[in-house]
């Protein structure tokens, strides 16, 4: 999705370390904030692998990849590369002092917001770590509802994984082996074997992740190292490469199942009115494709979802958002279509036609490399 929302540490000025200690005695941090600064004071020094007294956006994603920083350590290194990420009013890079996490403290303290949100970064970081099933598929398959977008770009991947989780499960769970040292081995079709050593804490903290299960974060990692052939997603964590930089369903949807796609562009993109032969041919390829079990998924504005299903009683197509949950989905005609808790919704063929961007259907025949 979309990088969100940083007080300009490079300038913060140094806090004497009573006045702190003394409002942090009068009960005034919350105790995420509390935990988050405690924690980042305290593994500081071992981050910081350079020993120059600043840690850099390449050696938090370097510590990232240890499998050893567990737990509130792991949330608070995730909360750190969220703030440390380039934005559009600041395109280089974060790194931090320690005396950046007193001005940080202070502005918390004053009832203010820092200008990223590092403690509710690391909050969130908490309880995915906290929570997250250690096994490969806690629930013997992958299920399209299971992924849970964060603030990553990478819905293009959640839809395309989600729209095959749902309709051919077991591709994925052949995809990928568990290895004896811990390690999984991921074989894409017609791809060499990929070695990935299992998401560590910090990653689970950080990026997309499924509630059955560390297949989502595997398959991810995995597509990461491929993705690293391309110059401009090189990074030294693998993750980031796949989650931060966008990308296309159609492009998944070949590395996962072999098979061309097929993509058919609305009048958002074609400027073209729409018409019924254009309803009749959504309603005809998209159902064809759902009923042999074919992935289909969708784009609007700068966001992909899944679509899961069409209903030709009422003539409803239903879809799946990766991201949000519950409340409205907001159309760009100005209407809204309600989502359940679960993010899926239901609109009329008019509708989604009218709205979205386009369709992409996995098709049956292989693709040439």
């Amino acid at each position: 999705m979309w990088m969100r929302g940083l007080i300009s540490l490079s300038g913060a000025a140094f806090i004497a370390f009573g006045c702190v200690a003394s409002a942090r005695a009068s009960g005034g941090l919350s105790d995420n904030a509390q935990a988050f600064l405690a924690t980042v004071r305290s593994n500081f020094a071992a981050w910081d692998t350079s020993h120059k007294g600043r840690l850099t956006l390449a050696e938090i994603e370097a510590d990232m990849q240890n499998p050893a920083i567990k737990g509130d350590a792991a949330a608070a290194l995730a909360a750190l590369m969220w703030g440390a990420k380039p934005s559009k009013a600041e395109p280089e890079p974060r790194s931090y002092a320690l005396t950046d996490f007193d001005a940080i403290e202070k502005t918390l303290l004053d009832g203010q917001k820092p200008d990223r949100s590092y403690i509710a970064t690391f909050a969130e970081g908490r309880r995915k770590v906290a929570a997250e099933r250690r096994e490969l598929f806690a629930d013997k398959e992958p299920h399209l509802d299971a992924i849970r977008q964060q603030k990553d770009s990478d819905c293009y991947f959640n839809s395309a994984v989600g729209a095959i989780a749902k309709e051919r499960p077991q591709i994925i769970v052949k995809m990928i082996r568990e290895n004896k040292d811990g390690s999984f081995t991921v074989t894409f079709p017609g791809h060499a074997a990929e070695k990935i050593p299992a998401p560590t804490d910090a990653e689970i903290a950080a990026y997309t992740d499924s509630s059955d299960g560390l297949w989502f974060n595997v398959l991810e990692k995995a597509y990461g190292e491929i993705r690293k052939i391309n110059p401009k997603a090189v990074t030294d964590e693998p993750l980031d490469a796949a989650a931060l930089h966008g990308g296309s369903t159609s492009e998944i949807m070949t590395l996962l199942t072999g098979h061309n796609t097929r993509n058919i562009l609305f009048p958002i993109k074609t400027g073209h009115p729409a018409d019924n032969k254009l309803f009749n041919q959504i309603r005809t390829e998209v159902s064809a494709a759902l009923d042999a079990h074919m992935a289909v998924t969708t784009g609007k504005v700068a966001h992909a979802y899944a679509v899961v299903a069409y209903d030709g009683a009422t003539d409803m197509f239903t879809l799946h958002n990766p991201y949000d949950r519950g409340g409205q989905e907001k159309m760009p005609d100005g209407d809204g279509a309600a989502r359940d808790e679960k993010g899926f919704f239901t609109m009329t063929t008019a509708k989604f036609v009218e709205n979205f961007n386009n369709v992409v259907i996995e098709e049956m025949t292989t693709a040439s490399r």
